[in-house]
């Protein structure tokens, strides 16, 4: 818990003296996976064969970011629990007083308990009921992922789902979702895959590209259901937000200058590498994930402090996702999103209580 106050802190403080602190950190400790997801930006080509941090450099940016006043480091790939050394670098954050967070497709969660369990928070990916997820990530992924969110529960660990909007999305999965949420006292958040050019061509990609009219129903549906009490991360404003996107859904991001200023007003100004900032496996550094491929700074070349404060949005003020326009608005103080994000506080810590008295219990 002080830790997040103490995120708070350096947030109000960052956003009164107007200065860039990157508060949260998206660390990608490896391209490598486990898994072939047809839409994973995991194979964009700008990624293929590069060469990835050895143990000792991720040291080296952990430490950086700390000393940059980082709070939040949130470990992806790839697969990160590929790594045999991420115990060791987790207990790192850990150690230097940041919170840490691991996005994971969940499936080596069993065998790698030691380390889940010094999270402080993982997200966990899971499209769906079996047909979809399997449909989307390989067959009998989706028995292994549950398997692995079963696991991470039981550690007392803050769970959240992660979805991916397709094409092969009804609302009915959407529902399942809620339901397998609730079911597992975790929280689930949906998103539409992110536009990149993959590294194979395949025609796999036309047979799930969700078209605009079935993602804008299925955001409108998201959003009823979260003002319906479903237990979604993301609020339904947020959702709301990213169905009303004033351009096709192919853009990605727009600049300021071309945004309908009624836009701007109901998402907010992005604070994308200001007070986040993205590391590929490479070193790459970009302001959020709609810019791969477009890297201008390089941690190897540039050093850590250089790079991350060196990173520039080249004008985007805006985009769809739904995770990036809730950070945004939450980074913006709308009320709302604050106010969300008190309640699941406080829903978590009840659910904590709960799961060790009936552990004690037993």
């Amino acid at each position: 818990m002080l830790a997040y106050l103490k995120f708070v802190g350096r947030l109000f403080k960052a956003r009164f003296l107007n200065q860039r602190i990157p508060l949260i950190a998206i660390l990608c400790v490896t391209n490598k996976c486990n898994l072939k997801c047809w839409y994973c930006y995991g194979e964009h080509p700008y990624r293929n064969n590069s060469l990835e941090f050895t143990k000792e450099e991720l040291a080296g940016i952990i430490t950086g970011l700390h000393d940059m006043g980082v709070q939040i480091v949130q470990l992806q790939g790839g697969e990160p629990l590929l790594r045999n050394d991420l115990k060791e670098l987790v207990l790192q954050i850990k150690k230097q007083g940041m919170i840490c967070d691991l996005v994971t497709n969940g499936v080596l969660i069993p065998e790698r308990i030691e380390t889940v369990r010094l999270l402080d928070t993982i997200c966990i990916s899971l499209d769906g009921p079996q047909e979809l997820t399997d449909k989307n990530r390989g067959p009998g992924i989706f028995v292994r992922a549950v398997e692995g969110i079963t696991c991470a529960c039981a550690q007392n660990l803050p769970v959240r789902l992660s979805a991916v909007l397709t094409k092969a999305t009804k609302k009915s999965d959407i529902d399942w979702l809620i339901h397998f949420a609730e079911d597992k006292g975790v929280l689930v958040n949906f998103s539409p895959f992110f536009q990149f050019k993959p590294q194979f061509s395949s025609s796999r990609a036309e047979d799930f590209n969700i078209d605009e009219p079935q993602l804008r129903d299925l955001l409108h549906y998201i959003a009823g259901r979260k003002r319906g009490k479903a237990p979604i991360q993301f609020t339904a404003a947020s959702y709301e937000a990213a169905a009303a996107w004033p351009f096709p859904f192919s853009g990605g991001k727009r600049r300021e200058e071309i945004l309908d200023a009624a836009y701007v007003k109901l998402k907010g100004k992005c604070r994308h590498g200001d007070l986040v900032v993205f590391i590929d496996s490479d070193g790459s550094v970009y302001p959020c994930c709609n810019f791969w491929g477009e890297a201008k700074l390089n941690i190897r070349k540039q050093g850590i402090k250089k790079a991350i404060l060196g990173v520039e949005r080249d004008g985007c003020e805006s985009c769809y996702i739904p995770a990036y326009i809730d950070r945004n608005s939450f980074f913006n103080g709308q009320p709302g999103v604050w106010l969300n994000y008190l309640n699941q506080g406080i829903s978590r810590l009840r659910l904590k209580k709960f799961r060790k008295v009936k552990t004690n219990a037993k």
